[in-house]
């Protein structure tokens, strides 16, 4: 009975050596999202302009999304467009031409922005588009905007 005792102390006694000794096993570090601000909390837009925050995603990103939310007050109806487009669609945008953007918040007062981008690396703008109010009806714009992204 008293080498059963014994025989049971070994055996104990190597399973917490042994688990002492194993090691964890090798993973890679967790990966790391980042968050980096776009554009200004405040800003006004004059009546028929537009602001634009260029922003650009480079190579080697994983889930690349842009997320965040915008309200504008000002004119008889505190409407306020918002675009993402690259940097294409942007140009031609610009020049007044169709393009179906990324993102088209259409005329409103207040949005949430929760847009997956390309992982491709490129250049992209946020344009806050007033260029269709009357004379002397500027907004006023809050916006909190994050492009964030996990970086491997």
């Amino acid at each position: 009975m008293r080498h059963i005792g014994i025989i049971a102390l070994l055996f104990l006694s190597c399973l917490i050596t042994t688990a002492q000794e194993t090691k964890p096993v090798n993973r890679p570090d967790k990966p790391q999202v980042i968050s980096q601000a776009i554009g200004e909390p405040a800003f006004t837009i004059p009546a028929g302009a537009y602001k634009d925050y260029t922003f650009a995603v480079p190579e080697g990103l994983k889930k690349v999304g842009l997320f965040g939310k915008f309200k504008a007050t000002g004119g008889m109806r505190n409407s306020i467009e918002v675009w993402v487009m690259n940097d294409d669609q942007f140009v031609n945008w610009q020049n007044r031409h169709t393009v179906t953007p990324l993102y088209n918040s259409q005329k409103v007062t207040q949005g949430t922005i929760k847009l997956l981008l390309p992982t491709d690396p490129g250049t992209y703008h946020i344009v806050f588009n007033n260029r269709f109010a009357l004379l002397l009806a500027p907004k006023a714009v809050e916006a909190t905007l994050a492009l964030q992204y996990i970086k491997q």
